[in-house]
């Protein structure tokens, strides 16, 4: 049946075929028959069949219909299938909570909510799909807007894309701080920095490339310590950063931040840890006797901290061991400038030295070898006369001239 549209010299025809078009499927036959139909509409107009300039103004009005239909859900892109309920609410009159409503497709709220079930499945994909078109349909004009860019990020988490999910956290807690979602995307972020420092690569150059981003997990985690030190994450992010530097091999960048740590939050659970931990970064980042041994004093004064702290602990990891392997260090120090005094004929420093070697430390090697050297230095006996102990320096059993130091 053919109907005439007035000024348009437009009817009614048959079907021709399909072309898609956003939400719409448009076709234009050989003889100028142009048809469109809108999936989400029930009514559906199916052919329309124009000539001349008719055909022309036709094609115009298809084109707005497919842009004006394709806004009308947050796509094609229906809800699930239902297993169990996913979600419920209380019912104040039955006093108990009940399965909520089945999500309508094509509003607001229904669109965003088959979004969230979609992410509840683990399909990532589909939910991150619904989420652009939601964020473009409805916009931050929504009061769901702040839920939405918490979701967006999630599922931009989960698929890989961190610098996409990071952006979309930053702004939830950026422009809406107080969002029952701020403190959900502030453990998004972690996560993220997380990944950042154990060297996952995140997208650049548009999604050409990946790299490696370890700065980025470091500033995420300053900016967590800085501007949200009164949350549980401010504590987890300086106790990440530390552990960062320290499996890394930045011993005192590892000693500053453990050492921070044990400062800012001693009523932590992680305060034991952060105290011995800065101990252990300390003596790591000692390099030798033939260096200065500030780093070894740090070590000796947090070990001794540790062991007045928590004694029992301290026994458990060896802790008088340690504080004895530091004093024989510093003794095997303290011999060592004797000796570059002896052998530069400063005998009055170097009796000096001896001497201190044998008042402080008694009972370590070094402190024979100072009584040797003072009792051949009293009788004039030479060097090769007297046996002498041959030093460690840095991990070999090598025998070494040192400059002249400092004695703490």
């Amino acid at each position: 049946m053919d109907r005439a549209f007035r000024g348009w010299k437009c009817v009614i025809a048959a079907n021709q075929g399909w072309l898609y078009n956003s939400g719409c499927k448009l076709a234009v036959g050989r003889d100028g028959f142009l048809a469109i139909r809108t999936m989400p509409l029930i009514n559906t107009l199916n052919n329309l069949s124009c000539n001349g300039r008719g055909r022309r103004i036709g094609i115009m009005l298809a084109a707005m219909l497919a842009g004006m239909f394709s806004q009308v859900s947050a796509a094609d892109i229906p809800p699930p299938p239902r297993e169990r309920a996913e979600q419920l609410t209380f019912d104040p009159v039955q006093n108990r909570w009940i399965r909520a409503a089945e999500p309508v497709p094509g509003t607001e709220n229904g669109d965003l909510d088959i979004a969230r079930q979609w992410l509840a499945r683990e399909d990532y994909k589909t939910a991150r799909k619904a989420l652009k078109k939601w964020i473009k349909n409805y916009g931050f004009d929504s009061p769901r807007y702040a839920e939405a860019l918490y979701l967006y990020g999630t599922a931009e988490l989960e698929l890989g894309d961190y610098r996409a999910a990071d952006k979309a956290y930053e702004e939830l807690l950026n422009d809406y701080p107080g969002s029952p979602y701020a403190e959900r995307s502030l453990s998004g972020r972690f996560r993220i920095a997380e990944q950042y420092l154990a060297g996952k690569r995140r997208k650049a150059m548009g999604g050409l490339l990946r790299i490696k981003d370890r700065d980025g997990g470091v500033e995420i985690m300053d900016d967590m310590i800085v501007n949200y030190a009164d949350t549980p994450l401010a504590e987890q992010a300086q106790l990440a950063k530390a552990d960062y530097y320290y499996e890394r091999g930045e011993f005192e960048l590892a000693e500053d931040e453990y050492a921070r740590f044990a400062r800012e939050f001693p009523r932590s659970r992680y305060q034991a840890k952060a105290l011995l931990w800065s101990a252990y970064a300390a003596l790591a980042s000692f390099p030798g006797i033939e260096f200065d041994d500030i780093s070894l004093l740090a070590a000796r004064e947090r070990f001794v901290q540790f062991l007045q702290t928590y004694p029992d602990q301290a026994q458990q990891f060896d802790v008088p061991v340690l504080l004895e392997q530091i004093a024989n260090t510093r003794a095997d120090k303290t011999y060592s400038i004797a000796r570059f005094y002896e052998r530069t004929e400063t005998s009055q420093a170097a009796r000096y030295y001896y001497r201190a070697i044998i008042e402080r430390w008694p009972d370590a090697p070094a402190a024979a070898e100072a009584r040797l050297r003072l009792t051949a230095m009293d009788a004039n006996i030479p060097d090769t006369e007297v046996s002498l102990k041959t030093v460690d320096i840095a991990g070999s059993n090598e025998s070494r001239p040192l400059g002249p130091g400092r004695l703490n």
